[in-house]
């Protein structure tokens, strides 16, 4: 069972095979990263690449860097190694996601397909929507948002799975919190 801390939040990240679940596209790639008070704890981590019993277009590789061979012997989402130890991991604590609705579509979707219960609305965070009430600039996505932190993109480059969004996003959360309004 997840740690239970009441300032415990998990940053979420999914990579998908494309931007709508309700289209067919599905989760290839799960990362719940850990924070803890205003501290990314770097073990444990829920990472998970997801079988989806199809191939994965090269449009998708060129942008994630996730192939079939990353896939190919995985189990799927419904399976225990991936659906209960998700649920296990995130357990009550909130979870942060940039431009959660999108993550938060493709789990719950998921969630249903395996006959477990959706995760409430109310227990997202969006960091976008929390950048927005906190600040004033021309662009609020991920790339810009640690830019203006100056929190580094290098690990970025060349593709940007979960693996490395979760972590990104986690610095995003902590620096915003710290954010005057």
């Amino acid at each position: 069972m997840a740690q239970r801390n009441k300032n415990r939040v998990v940053v979420l990240d999914v990579e998908t095979t494309g931007f709508g679940y309700k289209s067919g596209d599905r989760i290839i790639e799960i990362r719940v990263v850990e924070v803890i008070g205003n501290e990314i704890i770097e073990e444990p981590v829920f990472h998970k690449y997801v079988n989806l019993g199809k191939n994965i277009s090269s449009r998708i590789t060129d942008i994630t860097g996730i192939s079939n061979k990353h896939v190919k012997n995985k189990p799927e989402f419904e399976h225990h190694s991936v659906c209960d130890e998700l649920l296990d991991f995130i357990g009550r604590s909130k979870i942060v996601a940039h431009n959660a609705p999108f993550d938060r579509g493709f789990i719950n979707f998921e969630l249903a397909e395996a006959g477990k219960r959706e995760i409430p609305k109310e227990r997202w965070i969006d960091t976008i929507q929390l950048a927005k009430r906190k600040l004033s600039i021309d662009a609020y996505t991920l790339d810009a948002l640690c830019e203006h932190f100056d929190i580094s993109l290098k690990s970025r480059e060349h593709h940007h799975g979960a693996l490395i969004d979760a972590r990104l996003t986690a610095e995003l959360y902590l620096m915003l919190m710290m954010e005057q309004n």
